[in-house]
């Protein structure tokens, strides 16, 4: 059976991201509007922590059923199948990451990032002061991100790059891998999202990718397909875009600079894909997120 993809939370096809980096929502609420059940799906190039704060439900994975108490964490890879049955009522905070930004907010740690191709259950307990710690920061991102304070997307990314160092660290000390997202097809899709990370342009062809994975184009297709749901062109675009939102937040980079830096020709067509993609042009979303010229002295 095909993989059910989201590009969004369960049942969603979009996602509001603070800032265009990260998305807090309650863990729970999803599944009371479904009668406790989050059918196995997985979610395109999305990240996600769970945080049971309390309560008892069970995480579906492939042919495994494990069983998950509060207060814990759970780590699952971005377009990793997965699903819930609670069984109990369960409360607690879902964080979701758009797997660029993931290695933005972590580019020099690059074993941090490669770990989160498992899926980690840490349970929280009194005695454990790293797990108590991890579930601390949680907290505080939670509180963050419901604030609106000035600074919050820099705050924000100080309290997740903080939490991730952490439960990465538990999970090395406690080899608490549930499972792992490992084999042929995630090989080559993590060489190709390293190639586009290291091109980041758009001029470059999704024949030229495969040639560099010594692959076909349609191998690299089918690779893409069975891990993402989405074809090579479409995973280059989201990418590029996403490098986009990155740079729009720097009100130092005008929006053709930007386009042109991304490889693109024209920057009246990046600003048709942009607004294809995210429903606004540069400009709106530079005013969406806050990003304005300083009033001058």
């Amino acid at each position: 059976m095909q993989k059910k993809f989201y590009k969004g939370l369960y049942g969603t096809d979009s996602i509001e991201f603070a800032k265009g980096l990260i998305n807090i929502h309650p863990f729970g609420e999803i599944g009371r509007r479904n009668d406790g059940q989050v059918k196995p799906h997985a979610h395109n190039n999305l990240f996600q922590i769970f945080l049971v704060e309390a309560g008892a439900t069970e995480l579906q994975f492939g042919q495994q059923r494990i069983p998950v108490e509060g207060p814990a964490f759970l780590a699952v890879p971005k377009n990793v199948e997965h699903g819930f049955s609670h069984r109990s009522h369960v409360s607690g905070w879902i964080i979701t990451l758009a797997d660029t930004v993931l290695e933005h907010m972590l580019q020099r740690e690059a074993e941090v990032v490669y770990a989160m191709d498992e899926i980690y259950l840490i349970p929280v307990k009194e005695e454990d002061a790293a797990a108590t710690e991890a579930y601390a920061l949680m907290q505080k991102c939670v509180a963050e991100y419901r604030a609106q304070n000035p600074g919050r997307l820099l705050m924000l990314q100080y309290l997740v790059g903080q939490m991730l160092v952490q439960l990465y660290r538990i999970s090395l000390r406690d080899h608490q891998a549930v499972a792992s997202a490992d084999n042929v097809s995630k090989v080559y899709y993590r060489r190709f999202q390293q190639l586009l990370k290291a091109g980041s342009s758009y001029k470059k062809s999704v024949e030229q990718y495969a040639k560099d994975l010594n692959i076909s184009t349609g191998h690299l297709t089918r690779v893409c397909r069975s891990v993402s749901g989405k074809s090579p062109k479409d995973i280059i675009i989201d990418y590029v875009i996403t490098e986009a939102q990155l740079a729009l937040s720097d009100i130092e980079k005008s929006v053709s600079d930007i386009s042109f830096g991304l490889g693109f020709d024209d920057p009246a067509y990046f600003t048709r894909l942009f607004r294809k993609r995210t429903g606004l042009t540069p400009m709106a979303f530079r005013k969406q997120i806050g990003v304005k010229k300083p009033l001058s002295p």
